[in-house]
């Protein structure tokens, strides 16, 4: 399909302010011939217009614009901003949308547009409101996934992809009015780049089952690597990301069943690696838990029981800290000489505690008659 044909595929072409297509042709249309979008374009690209495909990824900036009179009485001669993805919440999204081909993205019409565009190419796109009942949920999901990012630092959460389109009240005024009144908007897009799933690692909500699973080692060994380093915060990023992949698979299996079994052992190396990672990075609260979800599973396993008994010194946790390292001598007789070095470290900090107890009450009481 060439360059032109695929341009006219989904939209007329609008030069300057004159249409192809006359107001008295477009009312003797039925509903369902009448072109719904039309395009201008106001910054010509380069190159030609890229493969659109399942998994290809487009990454590109967009900004709404609602119109201040009737559209379909005046045409669309002024309107106001009311969504930019280059402005931060409450305004936008703050960052270029990636939106990944045959992922049922709730806008089509997005798609379809960016579909006839070029690399850096900047155009505008009126469209019909019978196309865009789903924008006003797509752009409340937006909006919060920049208001998470301002109020819990900048996490790379960007799931737009898969926003529902479900709730009839917004959060926004400027949305509920679109839902009060649904209204042809005018869209400006700016391509920024394509790229084909070949051409990067595909996030974990684009991958089949059977290629999540697959990613999980890779991402443990990714993990390891880091770990060898002595990259604690790459490392645990690596055996999070894998344990936030079993879980999802899980969901898919019954629990107790074999399959559900066999994933959730997947857990225990991961959980395992976490604990040291948090150890050495010195966040022994999190050392404990990574631990303690270990001996949920294996309720005797050697590393967990030693990296927890560490983490619980650590907090000053001491007599569970004990526990645990008298659990590790009973079932595993060979690491008596390492439980016997930490028992001992138990006994200092027992006596530093009382000394300092001690010490405290003895001021609190030195002036009292």
């Amino acid at each position: 399909m060439t360059t032109v044909l695929k341009l006219l595929k989904y939209c007329i072409i609008l030069y300057g302010t004159h249409c192809e297509c006359d107001a008295y042709k477009l009312s003797q249309m039925l509903p369902s011939e009448r072109i719904k979008t039309f395009k201008k374009v106001l910054n010509a690209g380069r190159g030609k217009i890229p493969e659109f495909r399942a998994g290809t990824k487009a990454v590109f900036h967009y900004e709404t614009l609602k119109p201040l009179v009737n559209v379909n009485e005046e045409g669309f001669p002024d309107s106001r901003s009311i969504d930019n993805t280059r402005k931060p919440y409450p305004d936008g999204y703050g960052k270029p949308l990636e939106l990944v081909f045959g992922k049922k993205f709730q806008l089509p019409i997005f798609e379809r547009c960016l579909e006839t565009m070029l690399i850096d190419e900047i155009s505008q796109f009126d469209i019909a409101a019978c196309e865009l009942y789903t924008y006003p949920a797509v752009s409340q999901k937006l909006r919060n996934i920049s208001k998470d990012a301002m109020q819990l630092g900048n996490q790379n959460h960007h799931h737009s992809h898969c926003a529902a389109a479900n709730d009839f009240t917004m959060e926004y005024e400027v949305l509920n009015e679109l839902i009060k009144n649904p209204q042809p908007l005018r869209f400006i897009f700016h391509l920024l780049i394509v790229l084909q799933p070949e051409d990067y690692e595909p996030e974990s909500w684009q991958l089949e089952p059977d290629e999540k699973l697959a990613s999980v080692a890779k991402l443990k060994e990714c993990g390891n690597e880091y770990l060898r380093k002595g990259d604690y915060l790459n490392a645990s990023l690596r055996y999070r990301e894998a344990l936030n992949r079993i879980d999802t698979l899980l969901l898919r299996e019954k629990p107790g069943d074999p399959e559900w079994i066999d994933l959730d052992k997947q857990n225990i190396p991961l959980f395992l690696n976490l604990s040291l990672c948090y150890l050495n990075w010195k966040q022994y609260y999190e050392a404990i838990d990574a631990a303690t979800e270990v001996l949920k599973r294996d309720e005797l396993n050697e590393k967990a029981l030693y990296r927890r008994a560490k983490g619980r010194i650590a907090v000053w946790d001491l007599e569970k800290a004990a526990d645990d390292l008298k659990m590790l001598q009973q079932q595993y007789p060979g690491s008596v000489n390492l439980v016997k070095i930490e028992l001992e470290r138990i006994q200092l900090l027992r006596k530093e505690r009382e000394e300092s107890a001690k010490n405290t009450y003895k001021h609190m009481f030195k002036n009292v008659h």
